[in-house]
Order: C-alpha cells, then structure tokens, then sequence
C-alpha cells in the first residue's frame, strides 16, 4: 500500500539562488544571500517536482556561501535555493483505524523526495482497514512538525480538498503548469467565500455561529476573537450565567452618559469590528453572541465542502481551470466575473424550495390579492 505525502515544505519558504554553477559533489554553495540559513536546517536545491532536486542539510551559513553535505547532481548558476528546515518524513501507522493512534513504522523514515510532488512510501504490509498520518523531520536538530490530517486506503473524499483539487488539475493542459498547489487552493477557498456569501443572501440563519464572550464590569466592553466572525444577528445577555435577556441593539449617540438601564433589558452598541459594550455592565456577566460566520477556508487535504455546496464540486474545478487560463491569457477577469455571478446565481436557485413541504431556505411571499385595478 503506497502512503503519499504532499511536498510543500518550500511554499512560501525563505529563498535564494546560485550565484554560480555548482559541480556534483560540492560541499559549498555559492548563493545570493545566505543571511536566511540556519546551522543544521536541510535546503532544497532547486525547484519542487524537477529532475534533480534534492535535499541537503546545511552545516554552516557564512557570507555568500553555505556549507553542506555534499550534493549529488550539478546545478547551474540561478537554481533556487529553499531554507526548508526539514529533509524527512516520518511515516505513522495506526492498525486501528482513525480512531487509534498513529505510531512512527518501521523503516518508515525516509527522505524528503523533492524531486518530485509526492514522498512516498510503500507499506508492504498494510491493510485497507489501516490510517496513516505524517511528519517532516530534521534528521540533525531532531525536531518535528504536528502529525498531519489521517489518510486511509479509500483516499480522500470526493468532496474533499484535496480530490477538487486534483480533479480540477486534471482539467488543466498540463497539471504542473500552475507549480504549487496553495495556488489552487486559494482559487477553490475564493469561490466557496462567494457561495458562503449566496447562501446567506437566500437563508439569513445559515451559517450561523454562537459563542460566549465576558464583558468587564467597569465600562460592559467585551471583544469578539473567533476568527470566523463576520457580525452579530443576536446578543444574550446573563449577569449570573443561567438567566438570560436578548439585547436590543443601540448606537453610541442613543444614550446619555448618566441614564440608568435594567439588567432584565440590556442594550449592546458596537466601538468597532469585534469591541462591544454592554449597558447596564452591572458587575461584568457574559454576552452569548450568534453570529454570522464568513465560512472557514480548507486548509487540509482532509478538508471537505459544506453540505449544501457538494452538488457543485463541478463549479470549484471548473474555476481553477478558469484561472489557469487566465494566468494563460486565455481568459480574462470579465470572464471570472460572469462565472462567478453564473455560478451564483445557480446556487441561489438551487437553494430556493420547489415545494413548501421540502427544506425551507426562501420564504415566498404571497402576491398581493384582490381585485385588478387597470388604468
């Protein structure tokens, strides 16, 4: 069973390049600007996927040079140079499932193979019922990344990242012209942003989130850190933490500065963004907030598309080919736009009820009634 890890330990990497053709077998490399090296971190010698690039740890960086193990391939003048930290991947099993927990396998650290997109490794005895999570290494300072996301024998969801992503690189004339893979992520994140936004237009109540946040009993003021927060729809307000009252929103100008408020009618007005005050503050309390949410960005491979967009995986692949043809100059941003509305616009639709027993996201109002009236 063959296990594959992505190579992304040169995304948005500290970076130089040859300043000079380096033979095979060099323990010395003459680079641009070595002020980013660190002793005992592993550099990548050329770009990620290409036929000799490789992974060599750095012993020492000096002015204009950086000593290393010696390199098996000759490189010319202008290769890049990534300070990746990291020359290994470590290879975890769990024989339970994705409920247990992965240990490091035998013969299971190897190489970072940076010649190519994927490490691989080929556990010869695992079974379909196994999961599997990785880790890059520095074999010198001994020091790990967190253990990746699980991935079993099924691979990844259809409606997952890193199966859109694929998908939508196959639709591509050739899959490495865009050369990494936070790239099309990025493209599949931006449409999602837009049906997030489209959903919210037709469903008030989707995506909606609650959280608890204290406020002080000096001055109410309260602030608002969940990193999806987008704005409020309501606020609840307890002083003793089981009795709770919906505040009624007001502006700062609503009030004067001495005017007494009721614990059982509390009021809430925002000093920003995510600062809120709440009046009366009493001896400070909790505002138990439902909020709007802006959507979360897949960031992992294992990451998958909210429910209700599933039925569009089509639009995600569809718009990274789109982009690529735009990088291309085969298409244009008035092309992104019409697809983007397009895409929209059939998503909204796609939400509105076609019966008013199914799932409600629109309510239709009933036309007005009554006799015409005709000039």
């Amino acid at each position: 069973m063959i296990i594959p890890v992505r190579n992304t330990l040169a995304i948005d990497a500290p970076k130089t390049y040859l300043s000079s053709l380096e033979a095979a077998g060099t323990t010395t490399l003459r680079v641009r600007n070595s002020a980013a090296m660190t002793t005992s971190w592993a550099v990548q010698i050329g770009e990620t996927g290409e036929e000799q690039t490789e992974v060599k740890i750095g012993t020492a960086p000096n002015v204009g040079t950086i000593t290393c193990v010696a390199t098996d391939f000759e490189h010319p003048a202008d290769t890049p140079v990534y300070f990746t930290k990291y020359n290994q991947v470590v290879f975890q099993r769990s024989t339970t499932g994705t409920a247990g927990t992965a240990t490091s396998m035998t013969d299971g650290t190897i190489t970072y193979q940076a010649d190519r997109n994927t490490t691989q490794f080929d556990d010869t005895t695992g079974s379909a019922s196994y999961a599997y999570r990785t880790l890059f290494r520095n074999s010198v300072l001994a020091v790990n990344t967190t253990q990746s996301d699980w991935t079993t024998s099924a691979g990844f969801d259809f409606y997952s990242l890193a199966a859109i992503r694929e998908r939508g690189k196959r639709k591509l004339w050739d899959s490495s012209f865009i050369k990494e893979d936070i790239t099309i992520d990025d493209w599949i994140n931006e449409l999602k942003e837009e049906l997030v936004k489209g959903a919210i237009q037709v469903n008030e109540d989707y995506a909606l989130g609650t959280v608890d946040v204290g406020f002080d009993g000096t001055d109410g003021f309260g602030t608002i850190t969940t990193a999806d927060f987008s704005q409020v729809r309501r606020a609840d307000i307890t002083y003793n933490g089981a009795d709770y009252f919906l505040a009624t929103k007001m502006n700062v100008n609503d009030y004067l500065p001495d005017e007494q408020f009721s614990s059982v009618h509390p009021y809430i007005h925002w000093r920003g963004d995510t600062i809120f005050r709440v009046r009366p503050d009493e001896n400070g309390g909790t505002a138990r907030m439902t909020f709007y949410r802006f959507g979360t960005t897949m960031v992992n491979d294992t990451d998958t598309l909210p429910l209700i967009m599933r039925p569009f995986t089509r639009s995600f692949t569809d718009y990274v080919k789109l982009n690529a043809q735009y990088k291309d100059g085969k298409a244009t941003q008035d092309d992104i736009d019409a697809f983007v509305g397009r895409e929209t616009n059939k998503f909204v639709t796609f939400l509105t009820p076609r019966m008013k027993t199914g799932p409600t996201m629109v309510d239709i109002v009933e036309p007005i009634s009554g006799q015409d009236m005709w000039p």
